[in-house]
């Protein structure tokens, strides 16, 4: 080792030995997004940290010198491999504090309101923003590929125009903005160019019309919250997951509304023990006007009954169970206990509706406060949502990430504030 090399390791340890740091938890920013990175698939979630580090001043240690307290906080994304919900890679982004900070007086805290989100991915840039600035990242591996500056640079003509609000961001295919002078751009492609925006038509379905060509007046949906798939087709055979109230309630259906808009039945809510009812689907008719409605609707005998029971969803349909083959049959989500202990499960049923399995996850109960995502991949099901508990009176909700292989129910997760394995 030669002499500037000891005098640079000197200066390493004399700087770790006058700065001390304590890391906060990460906070989870937004939504995470499943990115595809040449064909491989990575669950991608953006997270803030908050770091307060003292730094000496006037002094080499604690003893001989004072201390200033500076804040940072950093912003970071950490990519999971989809099938065993571990983490594959992390990359810090932009970290944000006081540049100006000097002598005693603690630092300015900068940052601590700046929220990020993901918008998109474009190709091999995925686009996000930290506060209201946008950046672009690697598919790969996240690192900063491009942001204002670098959009600037490469478009000259929006030099000052780009837009300082959040609000102003959006995605479709690209970056999509709103200049300063109220111009609609969009920014695709690996160079960054920008070009005029035309946002694509949206074609409105044609409405529903009566017999008589009058359009149907068609039920509001929940505004807020999860509407329950609780119907579902299995063999050819039409099966209700139904409380006896609500049940009950699907059958009194005189002009066929509630066949026709299954979000219209009574829900019970996070107390409701649902159980299977084969359904007999008949054709009426009231004036010139002929529909479908149920003209029986039975209890399965010996069918399991689940709390909160309702059918997992198929992701590429609206309110339609996904049926499973291989075995063929459906998938359940439920809950099981009312109280906060209680915990989100999802059983596989077979076509005589027997559990094939049952898994238990380490997450609440979907509602407005946790909601739970998730990513339908071939063979596995990929689940966001958080863990909430309760000590002395204090309830605390951490997030978790679970890969849950769809053939044996096994699952695997990911504390994401412990970062640790879990169980």
């Amino acid at each position: 080792m030669n002499i500037r090399d000891i005098l640079l390791l000197g200066l390493a340890l004399l700087l770790s030995a006058c700065t001390t740091s304590h890391f906060d938890p990460p906070e989870i920013q937004g939504r995470p997004a499943l990115v595809d990175d040449a064909g491989d698939k990575r669950l991608w979630v953006l997270s803030k940290q908050e770091e307060s580090r003292q730094v000496s001043v006037g002094g080499s240690n604690r003893s001989s010198g004072r201390w200033r307290t500076d804040t940072y906080f950093h912003f970071s994304i950490k990519a999971f491999d989809p099938l065993t919900a571990q983490p594959a890679w992390t990359q810090r982004l932009v970290t944000l504090g006081d540049a100006k900070a000097r002598g005693t007086t603690p630092s300015r805290v900068i940052g601590s309101d700046v929220e990020a989100q993901m918008l998109g991915q474009d190709g091999e840039l995925v686009w996000l923003l930290i506060g209201n600035a946008p950046y672009a990242v690697s598919a790969h591996d996240g690192h900063v590929v491009g942001d204002a500056v670098a959009i600037e640079k490469n478009n000259p003509a929006l030099v000052g125009l780009l837009p300082v609000e959040s609000k102003y961001f959006g995605f479709d295919g690209g970056l999509v903005l709103m200049t300063a002078d109220a111009r609609q751009m969009v920014i695709r492609g690996a160079d960054l160019k920008a070009s005029d925006y035309v946002a694509r038509a949206i074609v409105a379905p044609e409405p529903e019309r009566e017999a008589n060509g009058r359009e149907r007046i068609v039920p509001m949906r929940p505004p807020i919250g999860e509407v329950p798939a609780r119907t579902a087709t299995l063999g050819g055979q039409w099966l209700g997951l139904y409380t006896e109230r609500e049940a009950a309630d699907a059958l009194h259906d005189e002009f066929g509304t509630r066949f026709r808009y299954p979000y219209t039945v009574l829900d019970e809510g996070a107390q409701a023990r649902r159980t299977f009812h084969r359904g007999t689907v008949v054709q009426a008719q009231r004036f010139d006007e002929r529909f479908p409605r149920l003209g029986k609707l039975e209890p399965i005998a010996g069918a399991p009954v689940y709390l909160k029971g309702r059918f997992f969803k198929d992701p590429s349909k609206i309110d339609t169970a996904l049926t499973m083959t291989a075995p063929d049959g459906l998938m359940v989500w439920h809950s099981t206990r009312i109280d906060q202990a209680g915990r989100l499960a999802l059983t596989r049923l077979d076509a005589e509706l027997k559990p094939v399995w049952e898994a238990r996850l380490p997450l609440s109960e979907t509602g407005t406060i946790n909601p739970v995502s998730t990513w339908l991949l071939p063979g596995r099901l990929v689940v966001m949502g958080d863990e909430e508990s309760v000590k002395d009176g204090v309830t605390s909700r951490v997030p978790h990430l679970v890969s849950v292989d769809l053939g044996t129910g096994e699952w695997k997760g990911w504390d994401l504030v412990g970062e640790k394995k879990l169980p």
